[in-house]
């Protein structure tokens, strides 16, 4: 990676779980305290709910720290069941430039390791967390824009 962070293995097998499987709903990932590798922090079986993941992202947020994570979305678009996998980089305003620097600087090469994400949001507070956000950028790329 181009900061230097390693990605562990478990993070490739839990996105290979929720990417083949559907077995997560959302995995959340941090770069470890020796800022060697990216590690998992949480996994959300599927039981659990949107306001869960984004509760552990403000978690992050209260300690001033960023947050990777991949959130399995279903909705209906024209009544039609859909399915994303969507990457996040949760970088609050408040969390330290180190942080915000490390976290930056690992995303493209990490992603790169995450076959399969179809959608990636940058969030940096509650605003940019909404659930409306979300669907609104994974349904983007299908929606037909007329030409005027």
């Amino acid at each position: 990676m181009s900061s230097g962070v390693g990605v562990t293995e478990q993070c490739i097998q839990a996105f290979h779980e929720i990417k083949m499987n559907h077995r997560w709903l959302y995995i959340i990932y941090r770069i470890s305290d020796d800022l060697k590798n990216i590690i998992v922090d949480e996994i959300g079986d599927r039981d659990r709910t949107y306001a869960d993941f984004v509760d552990h992202l403000k978690d992050a947020e209260r300690k001033k720290q960023c947050r990777y994570g991949v959130y399995d979305v279903q909705f209906l678009q024209d009544h039609v069941p859909q399915e994303r996998l969507v990457f996040f980089l949760w970088s609050p305003e408040c969390a330290t430039i180190r942080q915000k620097m490390l976290y930056s600087t690992s995303k493209a090469a990490f992603r790169l390791r995450l076959k399969g994400i179809t959608t990636e949001m940058q969030c940096n507070d509650d605003s940019d967390l909404a659930v409306s956000n979300v669907l609104e950028r994974c349904s983007r790329k299908y929606t037909f824009s007329p030409p005027i």
